[in-house]
């Protein structure tokens, strides 16, 4: 009778089996690693210059320092290295007063593909997002946060073992009745099924009835549960950190940066219509020179920063890239995808530059964990009688789940102009990595405005510098004043 009480199951499992046999496998997603600091600050003047807003945030002679260097662990280290950075920035604040002011947070994450694979570009890419989201979520955390936790724990315990009702037993005798019927048609179809699973027909016609029950059990959990939200506009990353370790696995860290001063910098800005009046007392750089004498570095750069050009002008200039997963011989497929890697990265900088405007999320957590103790009874009827067995089994039960939201908008910007494209292949993965720069400056929305207009433009005083802000090793710079944040 069990024998065709089984023979439906087995049918069941079987198609499943087929179907997980014919299923691809997943491939492995390996990983690989990059690490630079920002900026230096000098011994000298401390908390002179903020290291946290510099250019370029590593250079490719660090990254290709760091190859080979005894590395084991990537994402380890570049958190290591962010955390770091972190704690002797706000050191530097409180040593100015300042630690209720400016707000610091980091966020790790690796690259899933092997720097093989034709995509690894653009996977390098997203490790960037997801790095500035998790800095992004720590800091929403500590603007709002809603918590709830429950928990729940359970006693039971008794003697009374399981047994056989005769309304089982008479179900079994009907099922028997019923299934005989069918005999002829499956039970050489079922033998063969079973062979092919590897079963023993003659082993399953055997399979006895049986009846489980849980005889004590001894639990406890607690659910947990968060949501945060918050605005988060004037985060901009002020450091970034990329290693790739002894085991070719790649990971990137982020510093994200944020004070109530730079948001209302940046709503100013925003609001100027380019009527914005300079600091000559914090010159900058020129934009064009910095950028054609750290071209190799650019990839390292991630985000918005807020620079000053030589006279003192704010600009806001955004980076972004993206990958190129052409076949490094087919030359036509090369540019094609150029050009559509440059489209992605330009608007990868145009989110950026969003996102610094006008960024609210919502972020929600749950966190289940317990244990649990069991002991089982279970009894089993054969030709012999009834046989009773006991199993007692203790468990750890975990389950998280995170999810969070961020969307942003801003309309009507005028002057954001592309300040540079660049074409880079990365010094450790050999992949092609093509990049934007999307920069706005007061006076050239000052000059769209006045072409919009139809009139004729004034002197706008734009005076090149002839003192370059970088070399052609990509060092870093120190480009912003603490006192910006």
């Amino acid at each position: 009778m069990k024998k065709y009480l089984y023979g439906a199951v087995l049918f069941g499992l079987y198609s499943t089996c087929s179907l997980a046999q014919q299923a691809p496998a997943a491939d492995p997603e390996p990983t690989k690693i990059l690490t630079a600091d920002t900026v230096a600050v000098t011994p000298e003047q401390p908390d002179a210059v903020d290291d946290a807003v510099a250019a370029p945030a590593q250079t490719e002679i660090e990254i290709v320092k760091a190859v080979g260097s005894g590395i084991k662990n990537a994402h380890q280290y570049v958190s290591d290295q962010a955390d770091s950075y972190v704690s002797k920035r706000r050191q530097s604040y409180r040593q100015q007063g300042r630690n209720n002011e400016v707000f610091l947070q980091y966020g790790v994450a690796d690259i899933s593909l092997p720097s093989t694979a034709p995509d690894w570009g653009d996977a390098r890419t997203i490790a960037y997002l997801q790095a500035q989201t998790k800095a992004r979520e720590e800091l929403m955390g500590e603007l709002h946060l809603d918590i709830s936790a429950e928990v729940a724990r359970e006693s039971f315990r008794t003697n009374k073992g399981p047994e056989f009702t005769p309304e089982e037993l008479r179900s079994e005798s009907k099922m028997n009745a019923m299934m005989s019927k069918l005999v002829a048609v499956v039970d050489g179809s079922l033998n063969t099924k079973l062979t092919e699973l590897g079963i023993d027909h003659t082993e399953f016609d055997a399979a006895p009835m049986s009846k489980r029950k849980v005889m004590m059990r001894k639990a406890i959990s607690r659910e947990t549960e968060t949501r945060a939200r918050g605005e988060i506009s004037g985060a901009m990353i002020v450091k970034t950190f990329e290693v790739t370790d002894d085991n070719d696995n790649t990971s990137v860290a982020v510093v994200l940066s944020t004070s109530n001063k730079m948001k209302n910098l940046l709503a100013s800005l925003q609001n100027s219509k380019g009527q914005v009046v300079p600091e000559p007392d914090k010159p900058g750089v020129n934009l064009d020179h910095f950028l054609d004498a750290n071209k190799a570095n650019l990839m390292y750069e991630y985000g918005v920063k807020m620079l000053r050009d030589e006279q003192g002008y704010p600009m806001l200039v955004s980076f972004g890239m993206a990958g190129n997963d052409c076949n490094p011989v087919d030359y036509e497929e090369c540019n094609d995808n150029r050009d559509f890697a440059f489209i992605e990265a330009q608007q990868e900088a145009y989110a950026h530059i969003s996102e610094a405007y006008n960024l609210y999320g919502s972020m929600k957590t749950n966190v289940s964990k317990g244990s649990q103790r069991e002991k089982v009874q279970t009894l089993i009827k054969n030709d012999d009688g009834e046989e009773s067995l006991q199993a007692t089994t203790t468990k750890l039960l975990k389950e998280t789940r995170q999810m969070s939201k961020m969307s942003s908008l801003v309309q009507g910007l005028v002057g954001l102009a592309v300040a540079k494209r660049w074409t880079h292949k990365h010094p450790t993965s050999g992949r092609e990595i093509n990049g934007v720069v999307v920069a706005w400056h007061p006076q050239k929305e000052q000059a769209m405005r006045t072409f919009k207009a139809g009139k004729t433009p004034i002197d706008l005083n734009l005076q090149p510098s002839n003192r370059q802000s970088g070399s052609n090793q990509g060092a870093s710079l120190d480009l912003m004043d603490i006192s910006d944040f």
